[in-house]
């Protein structure tokens, strides 16, 4: 594949993860990425269905096909690049240094999700117009989530512990805010590339709202009535 290596902070702490596997409910078939030591996997396994785990590490793919339940199917890839099987439910320790192009991958399969992030990306998921956290990603998974921020986890869940505390944020898919989604994020890499500038200096509008002030309603207007961006 070309890609190093992907540092991983693995779930250690029981509690955390009973937790986590309590958001999802029972009987599905569930996507889980990064399931590294199987944390999440096997209590997941005994709540589920089916657990689709998949796992850029071999080795650790090739020990969870060991040591796993029989409805764990452990896909040795990368994420970001294999099929996902059709799933009803995701759920990710994401690996940090994946955590954008994995929500944005996610955003387009629109399945409900439970993840963990940094702390920081709770923020920008759930930030206000017009605050320093809202931008691109905000936006773009607010596009087809509504998201709440429901538990923060401390360093010391997670070996090795991160330098950054974590946080659990439950997705729950709603209606698209656009049907072209993919020209929907080439026009809001383009909007929040000037973040502080006016629509009326970008040409977009008479409005002297700066960039981050707007709401995602009021952006998906602009992406509708301007073609060519």
């Amino acid at each position: 594949m070309g890609r190093r290596r992907l540092s991983q902070h693995f779930l250690v702490d029981p509690s955390a993860a009973e937790y986590i596997v309590s958001l999802i409910p029972p009987g599905l078939d569930v996507v889980e990425v990064g399931p590294g030591r199987g944390a999440l996997t096997f209590p997941l396994a005994a709540r589920s269905r089916r657990v689709y785990a998949i796992e850029l590490d071999r080795e650790l793919a090739e020990w969870l096909r060991r040591v796993a339940p029989p409805n764990v199917v452990v896909i040795h890839g990368d994420a970001l690049e294999v099929e996902w099987p059709h799933a009803d439910f995701f759920v990710s320790n994401i690996p940090y240094a994946v955590t954008s192009p994995l929500l944005l991958r996610l955003a387009r399969r629109r399945l409900p999700a439970v993840v963990t992030v940094q702390r920081e990306v709770a923020h920008r998921l759930a930030a206000a117009p017009g605050s320093g956290d809202y931008g691109r990603l905000t936006v773009a998974v607010r596009c087809h989530y509504d998201v709440e921020v429901l538990r923060v986890l401390p360093p010391q869940v997670f070996a090795p512990p991160p330098k950054v505390y974590s946080a659990v944020v439950r997705l729950t898919p709603r209606a698209p805010c656009v049907e072209d989604f993919e020209g929907f994020q080439r026009f809001t890499a383009w909007l929040f590339s000037a973040r502080r500038k006016t629509l009326r200096r970008l040409g977009l509008s008479p409005s002297t709202k700066r960039v981050y002030q707007l709401s995602l309603e009021e952006i998906v207007e602009l992406f509708r009535t301007s073609a060519g961006h």
